[in-house]
């Protein structure tokens, strides 16, 4: 019994911490995580000594009566004096992380050599509503639509609706644009920029290894970024209960080289462009069929 239990896959258990942060501005987010950890364990430790060495001191021994414990006037205010010392602390701490992540970097050598541009949300950044060809979207209409530059960041469109998320890529026309389901896929070592939006429902965008919560409200554009570090898949889920099929709402996001991306994106022109000729065909078919009367099709 003992052999089988020991050759048995360990169960997952609950992890304490965060996966493993392959941007930087999921760097930022852990490292605050394990810092507030570290500052709970050590005011946990701490009130459980001064309760146990209260404890030690004031207890009933025999033949001698317990002793008694008098505070006297403002015999409490050091400890006050502490906790407020430490409050203000993380307050500043957590101010000054937020503002780390909220500052965008640029693409890295192996990217695709895009630079920062305006987020919502970003330090040193104006609004979404400030930036030229900028327009908010409801339904499938498209966020953005602008070409990109030798200057621009690579900026994708991510739509929720339920239960899926839609990615449309930079390039062609508005309501033309080159766009997949549910897999996201950016080159490595490239700032991405995400503009955020829902058609029907409140839903959330999280990918943990690669950044922060951001909700997609139907109406607005919510911006974040991400630069990942590292080729592989990662996993996304939302955290707001978006309706019956809630649970089956994923989002993965594929990193790959900056030539892979490029193929990938190509590829998929040409498979949409395709089908849609496929379509047009279908269409022209059934309207000559109906122009002509089914006799005379015959």
């Amino acid at each position: 019994m003992l052999t089988f239990a020991w050759a048995a896959a360990p169960a997952h258990a609950i992890s304490i911490g965060p996966e493993e942060a392959h941007s930087p501005n999921a760097e930022g987010i852990s490292s605050a995580y394990w810092v507030m950890i570290v500052v709970v364990f050590a005011v946990i430790a701490v009130v459980n000594a001064a309760l146990i060495a209260a404890v030690l001191r004031f207890r009933e021994r025999r033949g001698r009566e317990p002793m008694r414990f008098a505070a006297g006037r403002g015999a409490l205010r050091p400890v006050i004096g502490a906790l407020s010392v430490l409050a203000l602390a993380i307050f500043v701490y957590g101010v000054v992380v937020t503002g780390d992540v909220r500052e965008i970097e640029p693409s890295g050598p192996n990217g695709l050599g895009v630079a920062q541009t305006a987020q919502v949300g970003i330090k040193g950044l104006p609004a979404s509503a400030a930036i030229e060809g900028t327009e908010s979207a409801t339904g499938e209409e498209p966020i953005t639509g602008a070409e990109p530059t030798g200057t621009s960041p690579l900026q994708i469109d991510a739509i929720a609706q339920q239960w899926l998320w839609r990615f449309e890529y930079p390039g062609g026309q508005p309501g033309q644009r080159t766009f997949s389901y549910g897999e996201l896929v950016v080159p490595v070592d490239t700032t991405v920029i995400l503009d955020i939006t829902s058609t029907d429902v409140l839903h959330s965008w999280w990918v943990p290894a690669l950044g922060g919560q951001v909700q997609a409200a139907p109406g607005d554009v919510t911006r974040t970024w991400f630069k990942a570090d590292e080729e592989g898949r990662y996993e996304g889920r939302s955290t707001v209960f978006a309706g019956t099929g809630y649970p089956v709402m994923r989002a993965w996001v594929r990193v790959v080289s900056a030539t892979e991306y490029e193929a990938y994106v190509d590829q998929l022109a040409e498979d949409l462009n395709e089908a849609q000729g496929i379509v047009l065909e279908a269409q022209e078919a059934a309207a000559g069929v109906d122009e002509t009367g089914p006799e005379e099709a015959e």
